[in-house]
């Protein structure tokens, strides 16, 4: 396994870059050639903004803070964040909806009468011991040939360690330039509204992705970070 201990969100960033850069393996699974590193980890303190301000990046924090207000409305539909980005538009099914609003899947859907986030609150305060408080993303009913969308995050998971609250989400795939730089700042979001439930400080997030990658259009993006960032 590969794993980066980063002091902040730029610095996972960097150093994944450099990582893939280096030791990325070029792979092309659906077609579209990667650099990939399997079994990848991150440890990052979660106290500090998830927020990616490495200029190379050029993130848009526009679209960031649209994305955030669309998980939580919980609205599947693309009406609104199209507005940002039409990358949604390629993934929307017959009913112009789309798998991927993680505040549907963690705020808004209910079992047994609760949303997932309600539960993990449940479990942590009926036990700080607990190892049952998990928001699961990627879910049975995603499993349909025709899925445009099949969610990318299996599950965040919730755990107290020395008085503090940690949090590991796992990623089945996750490209870092899209995928990683727009959806680490939700899980911070809940890690946050968690801890200040329990009214606890949050400790450490820990990321695992089966598969790390870039795609080949931003091969450059990591050569001139790998080269400016020694």
């Amino acid at each position: 396994m590969n794993i980066i201990i980063a002091d902040n969100i730029n610095d996972a960033f960097i150093k994944t870059c450099k990582a893939l850069y280096h030791d990325g393996k070029t792979v092309s699974p659906i077609g579209l050639k990667t650099k990939e590193i399997q079994n990848f980890m991150l440890k990052i303190p979660a106290k500090d903004n998830f927020v990616i301000t490495v200029p190379e990046r050029k993130l848009s924090k526009e679209y960031l803070n649209a994305e955030l207000e669309w998980y939580k409305s919980g609205d599947p539909k693309i009406d609104y964040i199209s507005k940002y980005s039409s990358f949604w538009r390629k993934l929307v099914d017959d009913n112009d909806t789309v798998n991927s609003n993680y505040g549907k899947l963690a705020l808004f859907d209910k079992y047994n009468g609760m949303s997932q986030f309600e539960w993990c609150v449940q479990q942590l305060s009926n036990d700080f011991n607990s190892r049952q408080a998990i928001i699961n993303y990627n879910q049975p009913q995603h499993k349909y040939s025709t899925n445009k969308d099949f969610v990318c995050t299996i599950a965040q998971q919730f755990i107290v360690n020395n008085n503090q609250l940690d949090s590991i989400v796992m990623m089945r795939s996750n490209d870092l330039i899209y995928g990683f730089s727009y959806d680490a700042p939700w899980f911070n979001y809940l890690h946050k509204q968690l801890a200040n439930c329990l009214n606890i400080e949050v400790g450490y997030y820990r990321h695992f992705a089966t598969s790390m990658h870039v795609y080949e259009n931003h091969f450059k993006m990591l050569e001139n970070v790998t080269n400016r960032y020694i």
